[in-house]
């Protein structure tokens, strides 16, 4: 409660709401420009980038549940069991479009509740 308290009456103030857009907006984009993109991985790096990736979500779970979850104490069987059937579903560059886009308005329909369209 506390902490909903803070956010919605202080994150969310009308008269602060301007400099955190404008904070953000200049932390992400200095001097009012993109970064300059990086350079596309070839096969062998966006394979190291998944080992990793999937190496750190199974790190990331508790040993015990770890355990329960994948039904093995074999790590390389539960980072290979991550890679297949977690990292798969977000290879997709439409899908990854649909979830960034759906993140975004969800956080502006949090911030600005009457920019909500109801269905009639």
């Amino acid at each position: 409660r506390l902490a909903s308290f803070h956010v919605h009456h202080v994150l969310f103030n009308e008269s602060l709401l301007p400099i955190l857009l404008q904070t953000t907006r200049n932390t992400l984009f200095p001097d009012n420009a993109l970064a300059p993109p990086r350079p596309v991985p070839d096969g062998d790096q966006v394979l190291e980038i998944k080992h990793e990736c999937a190496r750190a979500i199974v790190d990331a779970i508790p040993p015990f549940v770890r355990e329960r979850f994948f039904a093995t104490a074999d790590f390389d069987s539960m980072r290979q069991d991550v890679e297949i059937n977690i990292l798969e579903l977000f290879s997709d560059t439409y899908i990854n479009k649909h979830l960034i886009l759906s993140i975004i308005e969800l956080i502006v329909i949090r911030a600005f509740p009457e920019l909500e369209q109801h269905e009639p």
